[in-house]
């Protein structure tokens, strides 16, 4: 009996040590934390590192990376943003992965949660699923040329009634 308690262990911890790095939920929640937040979180949830600052249109647009090397490459990029005349920020969260099974779980996640399935086709490169509700427009992308994924997930100005 043992035995059988130990092999299950080690089988637990093996999946474990490829699973995912992030959910769609932190995801989502990324796009409503200022960048100097959701760069605090993702530091400080010792999953990532901060890699490099590219400055652009006068952005500071952060990248970074899974700090796990046993899972493979992760990165999620913040400061994306635009700015209505209204002076509200719509903020932009893009995550990519090397595992494609990844952004299938985050399509499950999407599914679940209160997301709409508006869209799920191909194109050359990509198979395409984009969801949206109220809040958020959600694009997410799975190579079929290469062996990675992306999603894009965008903030939604909403007008309440």
């Amino acid at each position: 009996m043992k035995k059988y308690l130990f092999v299950i262990f080690l089988f637990c911890l093996r999946l474990n040590a490829n699973a995912q790095s992030i959910s769609f939920y932190d995801l989502t929640n990324l796009t409503n934390l200022s960048d100097g937040e959701a760069h605090t979180y993702l530091v400080l949830g010792r999953v990532f590192k901060h890699q490099y600052i590219e400055e652009k249109d006068g952005k500071k647009i952060e990248h970074f990376r899974s700090i796990n090397s046993k899972v493979s490459e992760q990165t999620i990029t913040i400061g994306v943003n635009t700015v209505l005349s209204s002076g509200v920020i719509l903020r932009s969260v893009t995550y990519t992965t090397r595992n494609p099974q990844h952004v299938l779980n985050l399509i499950a996640q999407a599914k679940s949660g209160r997301l709409t399935m508006k869209f799920q086709g191909s194109d050359v490169d990509n198979n395409i699923y984009v969801f949206d509700n109220d809040f958020y427009h959600v694009k997410m992308y799975i190579s079929t040329t290469e062996n990675k994924g992306t999603v894009v997930i965008e903030q939604k100005d909403f007008i309440g009634y």
